[in-house]
């Protein structure tokens, strides 16, 4: 922004030779001027020009001296000239400030907000009391001031107008994803998972926030700044003109600057509207999931605590952004999901093997001290086949408070009441769940196990009473006495 030349107040005094015919006097009548001086602050001087008699030349050359300030002054007509000014007439109080008619020439329509310039009584009186040599004189040095004074006002808009820019960028910024995210959400939204009401809601927000965002497309462009002119130096009419394109340039800039106000305040307000609503229709979303996990308390742990973290938009492997399109899909799966596990869990329940299969699996899970367990069935497991071998796994996770995937062959189910190597199986697998628990963890992790899965699950089982085949000993071997007195810690 253009910085103001001469920021001190010095008079340049400027001595030209007065027109001879602004000597002669005038017929008709001079008009009067109410002025205020400087030096007084609370008083005003008003000066009437008397109205003089042009029938009588005698007596009017022997006119009182203190007419003839009022008839100088009258040549330059000032007041005629301000009138120009605040007019908004650059080439009349230009030619006026030529002309010696000061006044004219600095008193340009107020700028917005503007307030009454000191310099128009001042250069009144300047006028009146100098005559044309005075009014040039001033009028130099005053539209040099008032110059000065206006461009830091405008400099000032200036500053507020380029803030106001950035505010609105930002603004149409949020405003843009505010309805990219809520178009998002409401193109992948089903049926039952959400309300219906928030759901258009949300629709509706997120069409406003685009439209507002459409119409404020292309960047705002403030008035292009002006080359002032830094002499030291000026004709009163260089800085007159200034005046005038200064004054225009800053309702341009107040213009703009209150468009980019509103509309900053429009888009923030719509952004505000549409992601309200997209938390809003998330929140009534994770209330219908939360519902879900209650009816289908009969599908697998790991399909219910993926609709968990759905619900609390965190864990294990969340990786999507809150109340987004990604995560109402990832909830929405996992909801479809725990049903689809829920509907199988009641058709496994109702064949025959479930008579077998249910009551191994409760008994397991008494033994599990609280740790979530899911199960599946199959002939052959981890390469053995059911016509041979007792055979099962186990897949553990320490999240989620802890839970493990246990298989087992058909062959234990056979078995289960008759051998206790069958159950010594389901024992070992149960085993290996329990290094999830908090305080077995540290006993599986030191020095004594050093995390070895299949000693740990074995000396467990032994720990609990099954000292046979099963428990492991016939696959891995029989562990110490020093790993299953600590194993036995954790029972």
């Amino acid at each position: 922004m253009p910085r103001p030349d001469g920021a001190g107040r010095g008079l340049a005094v400027i001595v030209i030779q007065p027109d001879s015919a602004r000597n002669h006097r005038r017929t008709g009548s001079t008009r009067g001027a109410r002025v205020g001086t400087e030096a007084s602050v609370t008083q005003e001087a008003t000066v009437d020009a008397a109205r003089l008699d042009t029938t009588e030349a005698p007596e009017a050359a022997e006119a009182p001296k203190a007419a003839e300030p009022l008839e100088a002054a009258g040549a330059g007509e000032p007041a005629e000239a301000l009138e120009a000014a605040e007019a908004g007439e650059p080439a009349e109080a230009i030619e006026a400030a030529e002309a010696g008619e000061a006044a004219a020439a600095l008193a340009p329509a107020p700028v917005a907000r503007t307030r009454t310039r000191w310099w128009i009584p001042v250069l009144a009186i300047v006028v009146v009391l100098g005559g044309s040599a005075g009014a040039y004189v001033g009028s130099g040095y005053l539209a040099h001031e008032a110059r000065n004074e206006l461009i830091v006002e405008v400099n000032a808009i200036e500053a507020r107008a380029e803030e106001a820019v950035g505010d609105w960028r930002a603004a149409r910024t949020l405003a843009t994803a505010a309805a990219a995210d809520g178009t998002a959400v409401s193109e992948v939204v089903v049926e039952g998972l959400g309300s219906a009401e928030l759901a258009a809601t949300l629709t509706a927000a997120a069409e406003e926030a685009g439209a507002l965002v459409d119409a404020a497309e292309g960047e705002p462009k403030l008035p292009e700044p002006i080359v002032y002119d830094a002499s030291a130096v000026r004709p009163a009419s260089t800085s007159i003109l200034e005046i005038f394109a200064t004054r225009e340039r800053a309702a341009k800039l107040e213009a703009e600057l209150d468009r980019l106000t509103r509309s900053a305040a429009e888009l923030d307000a719509a952004a505000d509207a549409a992601d309200e609503a997209r938390t809003a229709f998330y929140a009534s979303a994770a209330q219908d999931a939360t519902a879900a996990l209650a009816e289908h308390s009969i599908a697998t742990y790991e399909t219910r605590i993926a609709v968990q973290h759905g619900i609390d938009q965190k864990g294990t492997g969340w990786a999507q952004s809150r109340d987004s399109r990604g995560a109402y899909a990832d909830l929405a799966a996992a909801v479809d999901a725990m049903k689809a596990s829920s509907a199988a869990e009641a058709a496994r329940r109702a064949e025959s093997d479930y008579a077998v299969h249910g009551p191994i699996e409760d008994f397991a899970r008494s033994i599990a001290h609280g740790v979530n367990l899911d199960f599946t069935w199959a002939h052959v497991v981890n390469g053995h086949s059911s016509d041979e071998w007792y055979s099962g796994t186990a897949m553990y996770r320490d999240t989620d408070g802890g839970w493990a995937t246990i298989e087992l062959s058909h062959s234990i189910g056979w078995y289960f009441s008759d051998d206790i190597n069958a159950k010594a199986v389901v024992v070992h697998e149960v085993g290996h769940a329990q290094v999830v628990r908090p305080e077995c963890k540290p006993l599986f992790t030191g020095p004594v196990f050093a995390s070895d899965d299949e000693m740990w699950a074995t000396a467990w089982a032994i720990a609990k009473g099954y000292d046979t085949s099963g428990a492991g000993i016939g696959a891995y071997g029989r562990p110490s006495d020093a790993q299953i007195a600590e194993a036995g810690k954790c029972i």
